[in-house]
């Protein structure tokens, strides 16, 4: 049985926390071209090597790398002992590479990753009326096609970033990105080694691409991204083009890579249906897993060793259990779920270390335990649905000194960004509340329900700030920011031991009282929608006049420990 947590254990634990804050290459029988093929397969060939000097040019005495993968989409081979690769590449298709660990790639002026070839010999073809640029020809293949790396100390304990949905439609809202997000992480001040952005990089405006990788840059890590349904050419016929401004500005829609004892994989689980389907209807598209792709997967998986952690990221999430503002779940629709993910365990069942992430539902942040209920009977992980950086919206809520609104999610959650602590194949992802640099120990927002009486007057103006009569029933209500079912809450009342709160599905008090306050103006917020990190305490209905004080501690289900105090008057 775990111990009930101690105020003086979890500062400690706090501070502590802060303060450490088969080189053959593999063919099928019968290759088959990835699925934006058109045209006949080429023999593409080239080596990875050791950029010793920088260029990004393999100069003399620059040696090659060996085992490293290279695939077309489908296929996975490995480079031999010169870092010699060769594989079938049809047009219209992408040849990528996976980062080793030893390793690092090249990034460009933006900090993206080069580890791809577009081979796209008559560019994007006109099967539409494109309205954002779309990928240019790329000419014949080349005779060698070349990756460069340059050696990295191999960091088993590391820093690593994760962005949901930065999600800006105009540049006004981009303004709000860099003025909420971008700004207090410039120069990269969780020391982090790369950041992840889980799709819907823009929202719909792909003519936004390049001043939004201009901002990010400005983090100073090289930086993978993964679209989502607010990525997509909506007027491409069908889901064969629908990424191809993504690709343009950033390679491949899924791929991998490797830090440390981590074996990341980008999968684009955002299956368009085509735009016959009307453009913002949300049946346009379904979270799904391409055959093609999961192919793919098996392919990669089969060159990683069974004792790294996998780190998977999608836009869509694999699955949660939220619920909408109409108490609607989630896990019911195409749309907010990935429909084959039983295929996706299948394919993962030899590893036992797993942690996925997510984006796309601007309501919720969720945590699904994966486990015999969904066929999976190792040791169970986390599908993660994280709370998003554009929260509910940039045009949510009211304005702050900076003219940026609030944007807080339906379930009361701040929008924000998380920070993954890696320690070999164990992570931490710690949210961080946009703002909040230098506070990183603010992890919940903690209320009365109801309100003290005496606090407004008839017309709702504010006369007193949690000082009044205690109302029958009044309950101290805790929103644990991207709390889980599974993490421990526990409360002090005036000195008194730890006694445990109730985790209950409901809506967030403040996130009422918020949506009642800016009802029919400008700075509405949408409909509150029940969150699963809220936890209850009910407080004695004879508690003496005078000022009281809480105290709640938790714990997560990854180990992390917080506290947060609050304090009231009553009359």
């Amino acid at each position: 049985m775990r111990k009930q947590l101690s105020v003086i254990a979890v500062v400690a634990a706090m501070a502590a926390s802060a303060e450490t804050l088969a080189h053959e290459k593999h063919k099928h029988d019968h290759y088959r071209p990835p699925p934006h093929a058109g045209g006949e397969q080429q023999l593409a060939k080239g080596t990875v090597f050791v950029d010793r000097n920088g260029n990004g040019l393999r100069d003399r005495g620059e040696r090659g790398v060996r085992g490293v993968s290279v695939s077309n989409g489908i296929d996975v081979v490995r480079t031999n002992g010169r870092g010699e690769y060769q594989i079938e590449l049809a047009p219209e298709s992408i040849l990528f590479i996976s980062k080793p660990a030893k390793f690092d790639v090249r990034v460009d002026e933006n900090n993206l990753p080069q580890m791809y070839y577009l081979h796209y010999p008559e560019g994007t073809p006109a099967v539409a009326d494109w309205q954002y640029d779309v990928i240019q020809p790329t000419g014949p293949l080349p005779d060698s096609i070349d990756f460069a790396l340059t050696p990295s100390k191999v960091e088993t304990r590391f820093h690593a970033m994760a962005f949901a949905d930065p999600q800006a439609r105009s540049e006004e809202d981009q303004d709000m990105v860099r003025e909420d997000v971008v700004n207090e992480l410039i120069g990269n001040p969780f020391n982090a080694l790369f950041g992840i952005v889980a799709g819907d990089v823009v929202n719909d405006t792909l003519s936004l691409y390049e001043r939004h990788n201009q901002m990010f840059a400005q983090i100073g890590i090289p930086m993978w991204n993964v679209p989502g349904n607010h990525d997509i050419n909506f007027e491409s016929p069908n889901d064969q083009y629908a990424n191809q401004t993504f690709s343009k500005h950033f390679g491949p829609t899924y791929y991998s890579f490797d830090y440390g004892q981590v074996h990341v994989v980008a999968l684009n689980n955002v299956q368009y249906k085509g735009k016959d389907q009307g453009r913002y209807d949300n049946t346009v598209y379904r979270g799904y897993i391409p055959e093609a792709q999961l192919e793919w997967l098996k392919n990669d998986l089969r060159y990683v060793s069974r004792d790294k952690l996998i780190l998977i990221a999608t836009h869509i999430p694999l699955v949660t259990h939220a619920l909408d503002g109409q108490g609607n779940r989630y896990d019911m629709g195409d749309n907010i779920n990935t429909v084959n993910l039983d295929q996706l365990i299948e394919i993962l069942k030899p590893f036992d270390r797993i942690y996925a992430i997510a984006g796309h539902d601007t309501s919720n942040s969720w945590k699904v335990e994966i486990n015999h209920t969904h066929g999976w009977h190792g040791t169970p992980w986390i599908a993660h649905t994280l709370a998003e950086v554009r929260g509910n919206g940039w045009t949510r809520g009211p304005r702050d000194e900076r003219d940026v609104r609030a944007a807080t999610m339906q379930d009361g959650n701040p929008n924000g960004y998380y920070v993954l602590r890696v320690d070999g194949t164990e992570v931490q992802p710690r949210f961080i509340p946009s703002g909040e640099k230098g506070n990183l120990q603010q992890r919940a927002r903690i209320v009365l329900d109801p309100m003290l009486a005496g606090t407004r007057d008839a017309d709702g103006n504010v006369i007193a700030i949690n000082r009044g009569e205690l109302q029958p029933g009044t309950k101290v209500v805790v929103n644990l920011f991207d709390g889980g079912e599974r993490d421990r809450v526990e409360l002090s009342l005036d000195d008194k031991p730890l006694v445990p709160m109730q985790n209950v599905l409901r809506t967030d008090p403040f996130m009422e009282r918020q949506h009642a306050a800016f009802a029919g103006t400008p700075d509405a917020f949408s409909t509150p929608a029940p969150s699963s990190h809220i936890w209850e305490y009910p407080l004695p209905d004879n508690l003496a006049p005078g000022l009281h004080k809480v105290v709640v501690v938790s714990e997560d289900e990854f180990g992390q420990q917080a506290m947060e105090t609050f304090s009231f008057e009553l009359l």
